[in-house]
């Protein structure tokens, strides 16, 4: 990956699209590779901040088996620059899993979902999720 000196609203934009690519089609040491070493993560039904690449570990056991399918799709997204190194993204996104290892093997069907990502380069230039927070409507 190359070394980035500064971000734009494109760039966060093409790196969510990235990561749900990364997530639909399985990839877990692309997903992994997205959260910075110090990131947190508030998943939808989390109760508590968890590391993000716990969060990926976890999410790589839960939905990345071979029965599972998974579709995904987001909404606009909104991209807040905060100086040359930092961004936030949020937006709305729609998630189905289906044979998943969560819940029995039951489907999973979020409509609605938010999503808030942080993302900032690291000390090596590398774009990196610092936070996620996923919610779901009530």
């Amino acid at each position: 990956m190359t070394q980035l000196k500064s971000l734009s609203s494109e760039l966060v934009r093409a790196e969510v699209a990235r990561y749900w690519n990364a997530f639909i089609g399985k990839h877990g040491e692309e997903l992994s590779a997205f959260y910075a070493s110090e990131s947190s993560v508030f998943g939808s039904l989390s109760r508590r901040p968890e590391p993000g690449r716990l969060a990926a570990a976890r999410r790589i056991r839960e939905y990345f088996g071979p029965r599972c399918v998974l579709r995904a799709q987001c909404g606009p997204i909104e991209v807040v620059l905060l100086g040359d190194s930092a961004a936030v993204a949020s937006y709305i996104f729609e998630f189905h899993a289906e044979q998943n290892a969560t819940a029995g093997g039951e489907a999973e069907h979020i409509q609605h979902g938010r999503c808030t990502q942080v993302f900032a380069l690291d000390p090596d230039g590398q774009l990196k999720i610092f936070h996620e927070h996923m919610s779901l409507p009530l």
